[in-house]
C-alpha cells in the first residue's frame, strides 16, 4: 500500500479560515508579527539544529481583559500520528537522554515544534506566558479531513516546562469572547513545589551539557586559550547576556560587529555590559574590580578580538 500523502496544506487552510472567522489578526509563516517576537524566532536555534530561522506556520499576539499579552504559536502537520511525541513522564519529548535538543521530535511533531518556538520567546523576549498549539490531520475512510489539536501553556513561572491545557476540538477558545475564560485556566497550571524542584535539577543538567559544549567549541575555535581563559570567556558571556530588567539590557549577538575600532571591539563591548551589570548588583567595589580585572585580562586580549576571515 502506498504511503499516505500529507494533508498539511489542507489542515493549514482549514485552521487559517477558522482563525479568520473569529476575526483574529494572525500572521502566517513568512509574515512579521512584531520585532521582538520575530527577532527571537530568528535568534533561537532552529528545529533542525541550525542557527535560527524559526517560522511557525501561524502566530498571533492576544491580550486578555487584564491587559496581559499572550503570544500564540501554531504548528501544522499532515499525518495522523504526528501530533506530539511524549516522554515516559508524559512531557513533550524535546530533549534526549543526554539533555540535548531532540531535533528529530521537534521537527517531526506539531506540538513539539510549537513548544520549541515557545521556548524561543521565553529565552529572547519579555513575554512570560506563551500558548503553543500543534495541529495535525488526516483523511478518514470517507475522505473527510479529521484534525487533532494539542494545546500547551509554556511559562516563565514553570521554568519553561509545558503544561497541557485540556482537550480541544477547535480554536474557539482564542475568540475574544472566550479568551478570558481560557487564560483563567492557565492560572491553575502551575507546577507543584516537587515538580519545580525536579525541573530545576533537569535544567541544571541541561546547563551543564550546554557549558561543556560551549567549552569544547571555544577550545576548537579559539586556539591558544588556556583552560582558565576558556572558563573566564564563558563566564563573561553569561554575565553580559543576563541583563537586569529595566536597568541593563542583555547583550545581543547582533551588537558584536567584530569591529577593529578602538573602544568598540567585541571584547570592549562585552566588558561594558559586564561593568553595567555588576554596578547594578551593588557588589563591594574591591570584589567588583577583581572580577572586572580578571575577566578583562582574557576578554580584551588581541588573540580574542582578532578578526578572522
Amino acid at each position: 500500500m502506498a504511503n499516505a500523502k500529507s494533508v498539511e496544506p489542507i489542515v493549514a487552510d482549514l485552521i487559517n479560515q477558522e482563525l479568520k472567522s473569529y476575526k483574529l489578526d494572525y500572521k502566517l509563516e513568512q509574515e512579521p508579527l512584531n520585532s521582538e517576537i520575530d527577532n527571537a524566532l530568528n535568534e533561537y536555534y532552529s528545529k533542525n539544529g541550525g542557527s535560527g530561522g524559526n517560522r511557525p506556520d501561524a502566530k498571533l499576539l492576544l491580550q486578555d481583559s487584564g491587559l496581559d499579552y499572550y503570544p500564540v504559536l501554531i504548528e501544522y502537520k499532515g499525518y495522523k500520528d504526528k501530533l506530539e511525541e511524549l516522554d515516559n513522564d508524559g512531557n513533550v519529548a524535546n530533549q534526549t537522554s543526554k539533555n540535548e535538543p531532540n531535533f528529530k521530535n521537534i521537527n517531526a511533531y506539531a506540538v513539539n515544534g510549537a513548544v520549541h518556538y515557545a521556548n524561543a520567546l521565553l529565552h529572547h523576549t519579555s513575554y512570560t506566558d506563551i500558548i503553543a498549539i500543534g495541529i495535525t490531520g488526516h483523511k478518514d475512510s470517507k475522505g473527510k479531513i479529521q484534525t487533532q489539536i494539542g494545546v500547551y501553556y509554556v511559562s516563565k513561572s514553570n521554568l519553561g516546562t509545558e503544561r497541557k491545557v485540556g482537550e480541544f476540538n477547535d480554536l474557539s477558545f482564542l475568540k475574544k469572547s472566550n479568551f478570558d475564560n481560557f487564560t483563567k485556566q492557565l492560572k491553575n497550571l502551575n507546577l507543584t513545589p516537587d515538580e519545580l524542584e525536579k525541573i530545576k535539577q533537569k535544567r541544571e543538567r541541561e546547563i551543564d551539557a550546554s557549558l561543556v559544549k560551549l567549552n569544547n567549541d571555544i577550545y576548537n575555535n579559539e586556539k591558544g586559550l588556556g583552560e582558565n581563559d576558556r572558563v573566564y570567556l564563558v563566564a563573561a558571556s553569561i554575565i553580559a547576556t543576563l541583563g537586569i530588567p529595566g536597568k541593563v539590557s542583555p547583550l545581543e549577538k547582533s551588537q558584536l560587529k567584530s569591529s577593529p575600532e578602538q573602544g568598540n571591539t567585541d571584547g570592549e563591548i562585552l566588558m561594558r555590559k559586564i561593568r553595567a551589570f555588576l554596578n547594578e548588583k551593588n557588589i563591594p567595589t574591591e570584589k567588583k574590580e577583581l572580577i572586572i580585572r580578571t575577566l578583562s585580562n582574557t576578554i580584551l586580549t588581541e588573540n580574542i578580538n582578532k578578526i578572522t576571515d
